[in-house]
C-alpha cells in the first residue's frame, strides 16, 4: 500500500538568532496564546492574526513535495519562544524550548528529546540548505498542537495555553499507601520511556479522578537501549522475541480493589512494549474494565488493543485512545464517556457507547461492528444509513468505495489488520473489511472491529446495507 501523506518541517539553516536565550525564556512565560497558521505556497504566516514573513527576505513558503508537506521550523520555534542552533561539525540541529531540548542529525533516524532516543519515521535530510524534520515529533515533544486542513491547505500550530503543569499533579507511587484516604475505584497504570506517556497518564488520572501508578522496569532503559537503528539494541531484541517479559521493579499490592484500569504505553513496533505483557500476566484482571491509551509518533493503537484482549480474555477491554502529552482533560473525559466510564463528577449513561455500533446486512445475514473512537469513524457514522458495494481484494479483505471521501484522522492512522478489522485505506478512500491477517500500514485508519458475524465476511459480495445498530 502506498505511504500516507507525511507532514514534515523545514528547518531553515540560517543561524543568526532572532531571539536571545533570555528573550526566549521570557517569551515562554508571556506568549501564552500563540497560534501560527501557514498556507502551502504562501511565504507569509499569521501569528495570532498578524502577518509576518516566514523567512524574511528569502521568500520561503510551505510546499508539498513527493506527498510531503514541508514548513520552515526556525520561525515556528522562535515565534513560540524557543531557540534553534546548529552544530556544523556533527550536522546536528538543536531545538530548545523552555527546559526541553531536541537534537536531530542529518540522515540519521534517531532523534533525542532530553537525551532520550526516539526513532523518527523519516531521517532528516537536507534539501536546498533546509533540513527536513517530522512535525509530529517536534510538536508532541514541545507540547504544541498541530492541525492540517486539506481543503484550505493550511497547517495550524498552537501553543497550548490551557495545558496544566503536570509536574504539580501528585502521583501515587504506591496506591496501597493511600487507599484508605480515597474513594477511587480506578487506577491509571502506565509505562513511559521518554516522558510523553507519563504526561498523558497524569492528565487522564486527573480527568478520571483515579490513582496513578508507573510501571518502572527493574532494569531501566538507557539511551542505547532505545536506539532503534541498532538491531541489537535492547528494545529491538525484546520486540523481536514474543516471549520476552522485562521485569517490573514493584507490584500493586491491592489491585483487587480497582474495578477500572487505564493502561498506558508508547507504541513500539506497531504494538505495546513487552513490559506491558509482563504487567498483564502478573495479575488476574478477570472482570475488570481496561481502557488502553498510548502515545505514538505514527502508529495507531488498534493492534495493541487486540493484543490486550488476547492477553485478558475475561476482562472488558474498551476502545483505545491515542493521545499526546498535549491531550487535554476534556478530550480524555470525552473518550471515557464514550466508553461508559463514570467518575464522581459525571453521571453519563452508556448510550453513546451503544450508538458506536453499526450493522452490515444482506439477504438473511448481518455483521455487527463496534466502532472506534476517532474522527474517521465519526464521519462514517454521520453518513449512515447507506448502501455500499463490496468486492474481494487480494484474498484478504472485502473493499468498497464511497461516494464521498471520509475525513482522515491522522492521530488514529496506523493499523495491523487481523480477521474482523474494519478500516479505511486512506490513499484510495476505500473501506476494508478484513477476513485474513495482513501487514501493518500507516495508511489504514481503524474504523472498528467485528463483534458478531465474522464468519460471513469471506463470502460477503455485492450490495450491502449499512446502518447504526
Amino acid at each position: 500500500m502506498k505511504k500516507m501523506l507525511s507532514v514534515l518541517l523545514v528547518l531553515c539553516c540560517i543561524f543568526t538568532m532572532c531571539f536571545t536565550t533570555s528573550c526566549a525564556a521570557q517569551g515562554i512565560e508571556e506568549e501564552n496564546n500563540t497560534v501560527i497558521v501557514l498556507t502551502i505556497g504562501n511565504p507569509v504566516m499569521t501569528v495570532n492574526g498578524s502577518t509576518a514573513e516566514i523567512d524574511p527576505g528569502r521568500g520561503t513558503a510551505p510546499v508539498i513535495e513527493n506527498d510531503r508537506t514541508l514548513i520552515p521550523v526556525r520561525s515556528l520555534i522562535e515565534t513560540m519562544g524557543g531557540t534553534v542552533g546548529w552544530n556544523e561539525e556533527t550536522q546536528t540541529a538543536i531545538l530548545t524550548y523552555g527546559e526541553d531540548e531536541i537534537r536531530l542529525t542529518l540522515n540519521i533516524a534517531t532523534a533525542y528529546f532530553n537525551d532520550q532516543a526516539q526513532t523518527l519515521d523519516v531521517a532528516p535530510v537536507s534539501i536546498n540548505d533546509r533540513t527536513m524534520l517530522p512535525i509530529r515529533f517536534i510538536s508532541e515533544s514541545f507540547e504544541f498542537a498541530v492541525e492540517w486542513n486539506g481543503d484550505a491547505q493550511t497547517v495550524t500550530i498552537t501553543k497550548n495555553a490551557e495545558k496544566e503543569d503536570t509536574t504539580s499533579q501528585p502521583a501515587v507511587d504506591n496506591p496501597a499507601d493511600t487507599q484508605e484516604n480515597t474513594q477511587s475505584q480506578a487506577i491509571v497504570v502506565h509505562f513511559s520511556a521518554t516522558g510523553n506517556t507519563k504526561a498523558l497518564a497524569q492528565t487522564i488520572a486527573q480527568a478520571a479522578d483515579a490513582d496513578l501508578w508507573e510501571i518502572i522496569p527493574q532494569e531501566p532503559y538507557t539511551t542505547e537501549d532505545l536506539n532503534y537503528n541498532n538491531d541489537d539494541c535492547r528494545a529491538n531484541i525484546e520486540m523481536k522475541d514474543e516471549t520476552s517479559r522485562p521485569a517490573i521493579s514493584e507490584t500493586i499490592e491491592n489491585i483487587e480493589t480497582y474495578d477500572t484500569i487505564f493502561l498506558g504505553y508508547p507504541i513500539w513496533w506497531g504494538t505495546m512494549p513487552r513490559i506491558i505483557n509482563t504487567f498483564l500476566e502478573t495479575y488476574d484482571l478477570s472482570g475488570k474494565t481496561i481502557l488502553p491509551f498510548c502515545t505514538s509518533g505514527g502508529s495507531g493503537i488498534s493492534a495493541s488493543v487486540s493484543a490486550i484482549k488476547s492477553a485478558c480474555p475475561n476482562a472488558d477491554v474498551k476502545e483505545g485512545l491515542r493521545g499526546t502529552s498535549s491531550t487535554t482533560a476534556e478530550q480524555a473525559k470525552e473518550w471515557m464517556t464514550e466508553n461508559g466510564y463514570e467518575n464522581n463528577e459525571t453521571n453519563e449513561t452508556s448510550q453513546i457507547s451503544e450508538e458506536r455500533k453499526i450493522r452490515l446486512s444482506w439477504e438473511d445475514k448481518e455483521v455487527i461492528i463496534a466502532m472506534e473512537n476517532n474522527k474517521t469513524a465519526d464521519d462514517f457514522i454521520s453518513k449512515l444509513p447507506m448502501t455500499v458495494v463490496f468486492e474481494d481484494y487480494n484474498n484478504t479483505e472485502k473493499i468498497a468505495y464511497l461516494d464521498n471521501e471520509l475525513v482522515k484522522d491522522e492521530e488514529a492512522a496506523g493499523c495491523q489488520p487481523e480477521p474482523g478489522t474494519f478500516a479505511l485505506y486512506a490513499p484510495w478512500g476505500n473501506l476494508a473489511l478484513f477476513y485474513q491477517n495482513w501487514s501493518y500500514s500507516d495508511d489504514l485508519v481503524p474504523l472498528g472491529s467485528i463483534e458478531s458475524g465474522a464468519e460471513y465476511v469471506e463470502f460477503l459480495e455485492g450490495t450491502i446495507y449499512a446502518e447504526i445498530y
